[in-house]
């Protein structure tokens, strides 16, 4: 099921087969982008219309491997947050030591 919260923005209802972050990675991955564009007739912002949806290709995988994907994209953003912090907090330590000299 399909429908249009506001402009720009549909709520999807997935079936029991499908991942929900699964899907959502798969919407916003290289090739949901490319599927967005093709169907979006040429205007410059892309928007699916709820018919549009329902042709969208999703490849449907094992729930497990689906969980997988999912997981791993989760620790990703984990990790690229770690990431951040601990860049902040080497700028910090050396804006201090530069401060000392």
């Amino acid at each position: 099921m399909v429908g249009i919260i506001a402009g720009g923005i549909l709520r999807l209802k997935v079936k029991n087969d499908i991942n929900s972050e699964y899907l959502t990675l798969c919407i916003n991955s290289i090739i949901g982008r490319m599927q967005a564009e093709r169907d979006s007739g040429g205007s410059v912002i892309a928007h699916w219309k709820p018919e549009q949806i329902k042709n969208i290709l999703i490849p449907i995988l094992p729930k497990q491997t689906q969980q997988k994907i999912a997981d791993l994209v989760q620790k990703s953003h984990e990790a690229r947050k770690k990431a951040k912090e601990l860049l902040e907090e080497a700028k910090q330590k050396v804006e201090e030591l530069m401060e000392i000299l």
